[in-house]
């Protein structure tokens, strides 16, 4: 019998320590969904008006706009040059010379060539005074052996002269001269005339002679034509610079042989300076050409630029799954800035003057509408009075739906549904009560010197 009793008051014990222990554990579980009911926390902020802006930031380094690249159009030995990498260079200066002996000497054979064709014609020209035979001397004319229509080199082995010519009692004769070449085209004495020295006795067709003398004209033409172009390319090596600006590449040193077409040099106009940023994807559609930027130069201390977006990239680069397009922006008025400084650029997108605005977080969205939880000032009287943030309120509120516009980063327009200058709730998110909860517990257990480890269960457990 006293076994029996000993097993029922074991079982009636173990009842009792499972009903208690369970009963704590329900306890501690509906009290903690009270505490956490109870201690939801709240900022508040006031609906008010101010100036919204939407922005796309990027970063990006410094480089020039305009860029001309210096290259050598003969080939020779590098001379004369004076710039430096990095240096500053000017409009018009020597850049460098090229000592071209090659293209030195066709300029002078071809001044020599044209300078023969000059003679040449000099001498055809002069020859349109051998078209007029005149009479050497007076005298009477003996004969004539020169026809029209005859050609010189045909009669000219035949016969000692055109005519002939005696003087006095006909014991002197002189005979009149041929000419180099020609054809005879008018015979004006016969024999028996008599005649004066310098009468026009024959006159020879010109036709030849004025052929020969228009190709000789055409060919000075073409040496002239071909003079200038030997001076042109000449003249290419005596080398200028393009523009003002930086010398960013300098491929060449003095002595050194370069070809047709090397690269000598690239000049960067630092008068107009750009930076070149990389813009994510889920922002490129909001930059647009010709929007406004300020630009700060992280090497220039208490100064901020302004600047233009220039271009932007139709195709993207991808790194790392991110997308990103180069936009250009040039910056205004660039005193101090030089090329390799980095920039921090903030584009303005969109903006709307006085438009009442509210924290983006403050937005509740339910079923595709938007809310925000108004404070219920009915409530709690004492709220009106409360600062524009809070995050110790606790006042309870009611949900309002509204009607959103623009919203950056922190702020979100609202269009209708609410006025300024009232309050709206923003429920802080749990992890900020955790933190919360846990920096007083660790401020608490210092506070206690550490006691209390290890007392987490139900007394007894």
């Amino acid at each position: 019998m006293k076994k029996f009793l000993s097993k029922k008051a074991l079982a009636i014990i173990a009842l009792v320590l499972v009903v208690g222990v369970g009963g704590y554990f329900v306890h501690k579980k509906y009290a903690s969904k009270n505490s956490t009911k109870s201690s939801t926390k709240y900022s508040l902020s006031k609906v008010t008006k101010t100036n919204l802006d939407i922005t796309v930031e990027a970063t990006g380094t410094v480089t020039g706009a305009d860029a001309v690249n210096v290259y050598s159009s003969n080939t020779g030995a590098i001379q004369g040059m004076t710039a430096k990498l990095g240096g500053a260079v000017n409009k018009g200066d020597l850049f460098c010379k090229i000592d071209d002996d090659t293209n030195q000497q066709a300029v002078e054979n071809a001044k020599i060539s044209l300078q023969h064709s000059y003679l040449e014609l000099q001498s055809l020209k002069n020859q349109l005074d051998d078209l007029t035979i005149k009479a050497p001397i007076d005298g009477k004319v003996r004969a004539v052996y020169a026809a029209a229509g005859d050609d010189i080199a045909s009669i000219k082995s035949t016969y000692g002269g055109m005519a002939m010519i005696t003087v006095g009692d006909g014991s002197l004769e002189t005979a009149v001269p041929f000419p180099s070449s020609g054809k005879v085209a008018e015979v004006n004495v016969s024999a028996g005339q008599t005649v004066k020295k310098g009468d026009v006795l024959f006159k020879l067709d010109p036709k030849t002679l004025n052929n020969s003398i228009a190709q000789k004209e055409n060919d000075i033409k073409l040496a002239e034509k071909n003079l200038a172009d030997k001076e042109e390319t000449l003249s290419k090596s005596t080398i200028s610079t393009p523009i003002s600006g930086i010398v960013t590449t300098l491929s060449v040193k003095n002595g050194e042989i370069v070809t047709n077409e090397k690269l000598i040099a690239t000049i960067t106009d630092t008068a107009k300076m750009q930076v070149t940023l990389a813009v994510d994807e889920l922002d490129i559609n909001k930059v647009q050409i010709g929007q406004t930027t300020t630009v700060k130069i992280d090497d220039i201390e208490n100064k901020t630029f302004t600047g233009i977006v220039e271009s932007i990239a139709q195709s993207g680069t991808t790194t790392n799954n991110v997308t990103t397009y180069d936009v250009i922006v040039t910056i205004n008025n660039p005193e101090n800035v030089k090329i390799g400084m980095n920039a921090n650029v903030t584009i303005a997108v969109q903006s709307k003057a006085n438009v009442l605005t509210v924290p983006v977080e403050a937005i509740v969205e339910k079923n595709g509408k938007k809310y925000v939880m108004v404070q219920d000032t009915q409530k709690s009287p004492s709220s009106s009075s409360s600062s524009k943030k809070d995050s110790n309120n606790t006042t309870p509120g009611k949900l309002v739906e509204v009607k959103t516009g623009l919203k950056n980063k922190t702020l979100i327009e609202i269009t209708s549904g609410v006025t300024e200058g009232q309050t709206v709730m923003t429920e802080l998110s749990e992890s900020t009560s955790t933190s919360t909860k846990s920096s007083s517990k660790s401020k608490s257990s210092q506070q206690s010197g550490g006691m209390g480890g290890g007392m987490g269960g139900p007394p007894g457990m």
